[in-house]
C-alpha cells in the first residue's frame, strides 16, 4: 500500500452503493421506513470507506499512482511530455528519498543532478532542469507523508 493518497472514485462510489441498499435493507427489516433511512445513511458512510480502502490496497501503482493523477495539472508540467517522461522523474524522486532522507533536497542536489544526467532518466525527455520539479515534488511528498507517520517527540 502507498503512503501517499491516490483518489479511488469508482471503489468509493461503488462501496456506497453498495453500503447503502445493504443498509437500507436492514434497517427496514430491524424498524421499518425510519430503519431503512438511518441504515442507508450508515450504509453509504461505511460502504463508501471500505470501497476507497479495498480499492486502495488493490491499486498497483503504489506511490506513483499518486503522481500519475495529477502530474498534468502541476505548474511545471510542460506540454507535449506524457506519463512516460515524467514517471522516470517521480520514481527518482521516491528512490533518492530512501537513500538520503534526512538530507535536505538542496544540500545533495547536485549529486541528483549528476545522476539523473548520467543514467537515472529511464527513458525520459526531460533534462534535469525540466525534472528537477518533479523530483523535488516527490521527494517532499515522501518526507511529509513519512512524517506524518511519526510519533511526535515529547
Amino acid at each position: 500500500m502507498s503512503l501517499l493518497k491516490k483518489n479511488h472514485i469508482l471503489g468509493a462510489g461503488g462501496g456506497a452503493l453498495a453500503g447503502g441498499i445493504a443498509g437500507a435493507a436492514l434497517g427496514a427489516a430491524i424498524a421499518g421506513p425510519p430503519g431503512m433511512a438511518a441504515g442507508a445513511v450508515a450504509g453509504v458512510a461505511l460502504g463508501a470507506t471500505a470501497g476507497d480502502r479495498i480499492a486502495e490496497a488493490r491499486d498497483q501503482r503504489d506511490n506513483l499512482g499518486h503522481f500519475e493523477q495529477i502530474y498534468l495539472h502541476m505548474p511545471y508540467y510542460l506540454p507535449g511530455h506524457d506519463w512516460n517522461d515524467y514517471r522516470p522523474a517521480y520514481r527518482y524522486g521516491l528512490e533518492s528519498y530512501q537513500r538520503h532522507g534526512g538530507e535536505a533536497f538542496a544540500a545533495v542536489e547536485s549529486q541528483l543532478q549528476g545522476n539523473w544526467e548520467a543514467h537515472a532518466r529511464y527513458g525520459s525527455r526531460l533534462s534535469w532542469e525540466q525534472a528537477r520539479p518533479a523530483v523535488e515534488h516527490a521527494w517532499r511528498a515522501l518526507d511529509e507523508a513519512l512524517r506524518k507517520d511519526r510519533p511526535a517527540a515529547a
